[in-house]
């Protein structure tokens, strides 16, 4: 259904202006917005089990970072998030890193500072 006119235009506040030169029209109809697909994030492919490969650069690095979630883990290792927060309660209890923040939903490791001698 086509929308429907004003009916203003007697007291000047609606309908057309009448000081207007009026424009040419354009021939056929406008063309239809097309709309974007929007970016397709690539799908991750991390690891559902622990292999040696990852298992050795758990050991090797993540005791050396300064901080240590279990996003920061999951990303660097490739590994799913699952497996990072386990891996992070294994360090924790070998006491390779220390707990900074212990809330319910993020936790937040560091590594264990090394100590003087005198």
């Amino acid at each position: 259904m086509p929308p429907k006119k004003d009916a203003k235009g007697k007291d000047g506040k609606g309908g057309k202006d009448k000081g207007k030169m009026p424009t040419k029209k354009k021939d056929g109809k406008a063309k239809k917005k097309k709309w974007s697909k929007g970016k397709v994030r690539e799908k991750l492919n991390n690891l559902v089990m622990w292999e040696k490969a990852a298992r050795d650069k758990l050991y090797a690095e993540v005791p050396k970072y300064k901080l240590i979630t279990t996003a920061i883990v999951s990303d660097r290792l490739k590994v799913n998030g699952s497996l990072a927060r386990q891996a992070l309660q294994v360090l924790a209890a070998e006491g390779l890193i220390v707990p900074v923040l212990n809330a319910q939903k993020c936790k937040i490791f560091t590594r264990v500072a090394p100590e003087e001698t005198a």
